[in-house]
């Protein structure tokens, strides 16, 4: 997982700016160095897909098989809980993923606008993505 999602060294001024050769490389260090950092976060945001649905899977057959108590891995322990107490401990997790994995999503939209703009390209938001929804968890949003 990602731990410092926000350290970077992107877009950063050189302060050379008659030397052709070394904005270059300055350049090309920057965008291979976002390149490896959207990677990453596209893969964590693959895993936390995987983790989440695992939790789904679960919850889901708490709920059809009516199993009570319940074993649940906590850490580094098994804990024997009722089938009421392991949904809210499963929802619990699956919330944080959701947090961590939105997050995650803000960093990717972050870092692929300073991407394209480093590729000299229109941005995020001149391709028409930065639209907001009109609900979010049924009220309205500003």
């Amino acid at each position: 997982m990602l731990v410092n999602i926000n350290s970077g060294m992107a877009m950063k001024t050189t302060t050379t700016p008659h030397d052709p050769a070394k904005e270059l490389r300055d350049r090309t260090t920057e965008i291979m160095y976002l390149s490896a950092k959207l990677n990453h976060a596209k893969e964590t945001c693959v895993s936390l897909d995987n983790e989440r649905q695992k939790y789904r899977e679960v919850t889901r057959q708490i709920k059809e098989k009516d199993i009570d108590p319940v074993w649940v891995f906590n850490g580094t322990c098994f804990l024997q809980t009722s089938q009421a107490n392991s949904l809210k401990i499963l929802e619990q997790d699956t919330k944080t993923v959701e947090d961590f994995r939105g997050t995650v999503e803000k960093v990717i939209k972050q870092d692929t606008d300073t991407f394209l703009k480093l590729h000299k390209q229109r941005s995020l938001e001149q391709r028409g993505f930065d639209l907001k929804p009109l609900l979010r968890d049924g009220k309205l949003t500003d």
